[in-house]
C-alpha cells in the first residue's frame, strides 16, 4: 500500500506540474494559453487528492480534515475554472475570454501550493 500511495503522489506532483508551468511560463502572455494542460492537470490533481486522501485512511494516518476540505473545494475551483477555459478554447473563443479562466487556475493552484507546505 505504501508503494501505491508512493504512485499516488508522484501523480499528485505530474498533475501540479501540468497546471502551475504553463501558468508561470505564459502568465504574462494574452494569447495562445496552454488550457488543455492546465485542465488535464485539474482533472489528474483532483483525482489524485481524493485518492491519497482515501488510501491515507485505510492506512490509519492521521488527517486533518480541514485541510484536506480547505484544499478540495479549491481544488474544484481550479478543476471548474479550467473546465470553462477549455470549454471556450474548444468552442474557438477569442483568447480574451479564456484569459481570467487560465489565470484563475494557476493562481488558486499557487494557494494549493502554499497552503500544502504551510498549513
Amino acid at each position: 500500500m505504501e508503494t501505491l500511495y508512493s504512485f499516488l503522489v508522484v501523480g499528485h506532483f505530474i498533475g501540479l506540474a501540468a497546471i502551475v508551468g504553463p501558468f508561470l511560463v505564459q502568465m504574462r502572455r494574452n494569447e495562445n494559453f496552454a488550457i488543455a494542460a492546465v485542465f488535464g492537470g485539474a482533472i489528474t490533481q483532483l483525482a489524485t487528492g481524493i485518492l491519497l486522501t482515501g488510501l491515507a485512511e485505510g492506512l490509519d494516518r492521521d488527517l486533518d480534515y480541514a485541510k484536506i476540505t480547505t484544499k478540495l473545494v479549491i481544488a474544484l475551483v481550479v478543476f471548474v475554472a479550467a473546465l470553462l477555459g477549455w470549454l471556450r478554447a474548444r468552442k474557438g473563443s477569442n483568447d480574451r475570454s479564456i484569459k481570467p479562466f487560465f489565470h484563475a487556475a494557476g493562481g488558486l493552484a499557487l494557494v494549493n501550493i502554499i497552503l500544502a507546505v504551510f498549513w
